[in-house]
């Protein structure tokens, strides 16, 4: 018995160094999906690439794009929009396609009307991607630019949904709070900028992120002023490319 409690601790602790070293730089609350995507990133290894990456995801398209359009601007940093397809209005619709085809802006599915995708049947998951491509290609989007990740709407995160988006040949975005080894892994995590986020704390995984030559997406929640800061967002990503991150992924 104390020989299997041992090997039990030997093999606890091994995977938390693993974790530790290899993967995630975890910051804020741990979340079961923050477990267990760390987990996998941590079997997956230690970045392969050259340099550290980073991406600014803002979600779910509102009148918020033109806030996220500012601070862009001001940061020289190209955003990225995960958008609900029949939820724009025409406005918000037609600036977010005319960036994008002036390659200021690049886009990600998350869903059609933002529907939970946690109890959807292979069928129903396919056909919302299929619909979500259909109608912004009806607003006038590039779908075939559209960036190979999908963010299933409310971080839905199950065998279902990881099976359709991988038969679709992309990435997903999960509710992991979390920075990944490279740009390669399948689930990726995502570091939130909120008003109340620690630019000290930031900074420190930044760093350690860097050294790692990690790959860091950012999360933002224009659409929820509560959630959302200008201020802090500009500072924040200021401070990630003044640190050396690249924000072109396909270099």
């Amino acid at each position: 018995m104390k020989s299997f409690a041992l090997l039990a601790f030997v093999a606890v602790a091994g995977i938390s160094i693993r974790c530790w070293c290899y993967a995630p730089l975890v910051y804020g609350e741990w979340s079961l999906q923050t477990l267990y995507v760390s987990l996998l990133d941590a079997w997956y290894g230690s970045s392969t690439d050259e340099k550290a990456y980073a991406l600014w995801i803002d979600d779910d398209s509102t009148e918020g794009v033109y806030h996220v359009r500012r601070i862009a601007d001001a940061a020289g940093i190209k955003p990225c929009f995960a958008v609900v397809a029949d939820g724009m209005t025409v406005q918000v619709s037609d600036s977010l396609a005319a960036w994008q085809r002036q390659g200021r802006a690049d886009i990600v599915l998350h869903g059609l009307r933002h529907e939970r995708w946690n109890d959807w049947s292979d069928a129903q998951i396919t056909l919302d991607i299929r619909q979500s491509r259909e109608r912004l290609h009806q607003q006038g989007f590039d779908t075939a630019s559209i960036m190979h990740i999908i963010a299933p709407p409310h971080g839905s995160n199950t065998r279902t949904i990881r099976k359709v988006i991988s038969q679709h040949g992309c990435q997903m975005i999960t509710g992991a709070s979390l920075v990944n080894p490279d740009r390669h892994v399948f689930q990726l995590g995502r570091i939130a900028i909120t008003p109340h986020a620690d630019t000290t704390a930031m900074r420190r995984l930044l760093e350690r992120a860097f050294c790692r030559r990690a790959f860091v997406i950012f999360a933002t929640h224009s659409s929820i002023p509560g959630s959302f800061s200008e201020e802090k967002t500009l500072h924040v990503l200021t401070m990630a490319k003044e640190i050396g991150f690249n924000f072109h992924l396909n270099e």
